[in-house]
C-alpha cells in the first residue's frame, strides 16, 4: 500500500468518520435458519453430493482467515450421507458468526462463505447466519465487520456467560456496526486481499514443506533412503531398556504452573503441551517461549532432565497421539522436570546421537507398533512395563547424526516460514485497526 492510496484524517476514538453510517444489524442483515449437528454426525469424506457443515468450534480454531474459502480450505467438514437436513443453505458472501466463546477474545469470531459455487452448505450450532438484505455491504468487507478493535470491545459489554461467553440473538440484532461507503468498502477489501492472498500462499509454502518432511522422514527412519557410503552398515534392534533407563517424573497440575519465568525458576514439561503445543520433535529452550514453570511455593523433589533427554507422553486420547515425543534441547543449566503423563528417558551408554532421539518414535513403524501396546477405550496409554520391552531400531552413530542434521535444518526452514507467516498476519492486523476504524482512509 502506497502513501498515494491513502491518507490519514483526524480522528478521535469512538466517533464515526465522516462519510460513514452507523446502522444495527437488523437494519443491514437478515437472519437465516441455522443447524445443530454434532461432531458426531460429521466427516471429512467429501463427495460430488456431499452437505458441508460450518462448525463454532473451527470457527474459533481451524479457520485462521476472515474469509473461508471454498476454493482452498481443506478442513471443512460434511454431513454423513444418511442425515437429510432441513435447506437452509447458505449464499455466496454469507456472514457467518460464533455465538459461544470459551474466553473473552473469541466474543463474535466471525467469517464470510467464499466460492461456494455449487456447493450445499450450512451454518452449524451456535452460530448466527447472517445475509446482506439491501445491499449496504460489500463482498469481502463483511469478513471483517466483526475485526474492527472498537467493535470487539463492544460485542464484549454485551456477552453473558461465566465460564461460556455467549451472545443472544436479541443482542446482536440491535448491536450497531459502522460501515464506510461501498466505494471505501471495496478498496479497503482490496488491500487486505492482498495480505489474505500472501498468508495463504505462505500457509501453502508451510504445507508443502511438512509434506516434504513427512515424506522423507518415513524414508530416512526407515532406511529406504540412505546416506553416501552408509548402504551397507547394519542396523540393529534393541529393546528400550537396553538404550535408556528410566529418570523420575513429577506430578504436578496446571494449577501448579504459570509462565512467569525467573532466574531460578524450575522449567516443567506438561503431557498435554507434548500434543498440542510443542510442534516440533525437538524442545528447544533457546526458541520455545511457552514452556511453564513451576509456582514458586512448589519446592519439586529433584528429578532435573540433562540435555537430551527423551520425554514420551504415556496417554493419549486418540490412537495417532500414542507414543507422542520430544527430545530436549539447549537447557544451558536450566532446572528442567518431566511432568504427569509422560516417561523420561535418558541414553544409559551412548547409542544414540543428539537430535536423533527426537525421531525414534516417529517412524510409521514405530508409530504403527507403539498403538498395539497402547490400553484403553477413551483415552490410550502406554505402560512402563510395556514400553521397556519395546523394540526400537537404530543406525549408526554417524548415520544418526546425519539423520539428525537433515531432519533438524528442514525443522529449522518450517520455523522460519511460520516467522514470516506471523509477521504477515501481524502487518494484516495492523491495517484492520487502521483501516477498519477511519484512523486510516482510502482514496
Amino acid at each position: 500500500m502506497t502513501n498515494s492510496e491513502t491518507y490519514t484524517p483526524t480522528h478521535k476514538q469512538n466517533t464515526i468518520p465522516s462519510g460513514w453510517s452507523s446502522l444495527p444489524i437488523n437494519e443491514v442483515f437478515e437472519f437465516i435458519g441455522t443447524s445443530s449437528f454434532s461432531r458426531n454426525d460429521l466427516n471429512y469424506e467429501a463427495g460430488e453430493d456431499s452437505i458441508y457443515y460450518i462448525h463454532y468450534g473451527d470457527i474459533h480454531a481451524t479457520y485462521k482467515n476472515a474469509v473461508l474459502d471454498f476454493d482452498t480450505e481443506t478442513r471443512i467438514p460434511v454431513l454423513r450421507k444418511e442425515i437429510k437436513p432441513s435447506t437452509h443453505f447458505l449464499k455466496e458472501g454469507d456472514l457467518i458468526i460464533a455465538d459461544a466463546s470459551e474466553d473473552y477474545e473469541g466474543i463474535g469470531e466471525a467469517l464470510e462463505v467464499f466460492n461456494l459455487k455449487d456447493k450445499k452448505v450450512l451454518a452449524g450450532l451456535h452460530t448466527f447466519a447472517l445475509r446482506d438484505k439491501d445491499n449496504k455491504t460489500v463482498h469481502g468487507y463483511r469478513a471483517y465487520l466483526f475485526k474492527n478493535p472498537d467493535v470487539k470491545k463492544r460485542l464484549k459489554t454485551i456477552a453473558t456467560g461465566s465460564k461460556v461467553y455467549g451472545i443472544s440473538k436479541g443482542n446482536i440484532s440491535k448491536f450497531r456496526i459502522t460501515l464506510p461507503p461501498l466505494w471505501e468498502q471495496q478498496k479497503i477489501t482490496k488491500i487486505l486481499t492482498t495480505w489474505n492472498k500472501a498468508i495463504t500462499l505462505q500457509q501453502q509454502l508451510i504445507r508443502n514443506k511438512k509434506e516434504y518432511k513427512k515424506a522423507i522422514m518415513k524414508k530416512l527412519l526407515t532406511g529406504e533412503v540412505r546416506f553416501k557410503n552408509h548402504n551397507n552398515s547394519q542396523w540393529s534392534s534393541l529393546p528400550i531398556n537396553e538404550v535408556f533407563e528410566f529418570i523420575g517424573t513429577s506430578s504436578f497440575s496446571r494449577n501448579d504452573l504459570n509462565y512467569e519465568v525467573e532466574d531460578n525458576s524450575i522449567y516443567y514439561i506438561h503431557y498435554g503441551d507434548i500434543h498440542s503445543t510443542y510442534k516440533n520433535a525437538v524442545l528447544d529452550f533457546n526458541t520455545e517461549t511457552r514452556i511453564p514453570v513451576l509456582n514458586k511455593n512448589i519446592k519439586p523433589s529433584i528429578h532435573l532432565l540433562q540435555e537430551g533427554d527423551l520425554i514420551i507422553a504415556d496417554a493419549s486420547e486418540d490412537y495417532e497421539g500414542v507414543g507422542e515425543s520430544l527430545e530436549v534441547y539447549n537447557l544451558n543449566g536450566k532446572k528442567v522436570l518431566a511432568g504427569l503423563h509422560t516417561f523420561a528417558l535418558r541414553d544409559k551408554n551412548n547409542q544414540t546421537a543428539q537430535g536423533y532421539r527426537a525421531y525414534l518414535f516417529k517412524s510409521p513403524e514405530a508409530k504403527k507398533r507403539l498403538k498395539t501396546i497402547a490400553t484403553g477405550s477413551k483415552v490410550y496409554s502406554i505402560s512402563k512395563g510395556n514400553l521397556t520391552k519395546f523394540k526400537i531400531t537404530l543406525p549408526s552413530l554417524v548415520e544418526q547424526q546425519k539423520t539428525a542434521s537433515f531432519l533438524s535444518f528442514i525443522d529449522k526452514e518450517i520455523t522460519n516460514l511460520n516467522k514470516e507467516l506471523f509477521a504477515l498476519r501481524q502487518q494484516r492486523q495492523g491495517l484492520i485497526q487502521q483501516l477498519l476504524t477511519g484512523k486510516i482512509r482510502v482514496k
